[in-house]
């Protein structure tokens, strides 16, 4: 349900009374399947008007820049190729986390992507919403849940038409920065198959605010003699 694409996206947003213009965070992501264990690292860049670029430097350095028209290109720094992009899916306004940056946390975008509110119920701390999926997607989903403690998302999942999970989102380690509680952690389970499973922790760290954030790869300029990949 959600390729590798989804560790790219950052998570922040900021009181009604306070405009960002760029935002940066440290990424770490640390992947398991079949107790193999794969590392991503990365600086993740976010500016108001939707540009979001990654530096990933492992496994390899890459650069990885989309928008919210779904404009997107990945630059392999070792190879000097670029791959160029653009689909609606790929967009900023397309990801779950994205919407931690917009001040939406209600729905993680759900209502946006074409699901409708189905229920909604209370089971201790928590405020569990039951979304239905949009036709395009009824064949493969029979619903997704979201849950809510204390007005922050702690769980998004995703269930199949026999209602087994096919993916599972954890948000927590809330945390302050300025005057905003955002989930610097994130694990996400993967169900490739009943018996096989993509196990993922992403932590993001060193938040940084506008004149702080470095504009080098916001603005990085992709090499004129690079070549060009499909």
């Amino acid at each position: 349900m959600m390729e590798i694409l989804f560790i790219y996206f950052l998570s922040f947003w900021g009181p009604p009374q306070y405009v960002y213009q760029k935002v940066s965070m440290d990424m770490l992501t640390r992947s398991t399947r079949k107790g193999q264990l794969t590392t991503l690292k990365a600086t993740v860049f976010y500016t108001s008007e939707g540009k979001m670029a990654c530096h990933y430097v492992e496994p390899k350095e890459i650069l990885v820049v989309n928008n919210s028209k779904g404009e997107f290109l990945v630059y392999d720094f070792i190879n000097n190729s670029v791959a160029q992009k653009q689909n609606y899916l790929m967009s900023t306004e397309t990801n779950q986390l994205f919407y931690f940056l917009e001040s939406n946390r209600n729905d993680l975008g759900l209502s946006k992507m074409g699901f409708t509110l189905k229920e909604t119920k209370f089971e201790g701390n928590l405020k569990i919403t039951v979304w239905s999926p949009p036709l395009q997607l009824a064949k493969d989903i029979s619903k997704v849940e979201v849950a809510h403690e204390k007005n922050n998302p702690v769980f998004l999942g995703y269930f199949d038409k026999k209602g087994k999970a096919i993916n599972k989102v954890y948000f927590y380690n809330y945390q302050l920065v300025g005057a905003t509680n955002f989930p610097a952690a994130v694990t996400q389970i993967n169900y490739v198959t009943a018996k096989d499973s993509v196990i993922s922790k992403t932590v993001y760290s060193n938040f940084k605010l506008d004149q702080d954030v470095n504009d080098q790869y916001l603005n990085f300029k992709i090499p004129a003699n690079a070549r060009v990949t499909q």
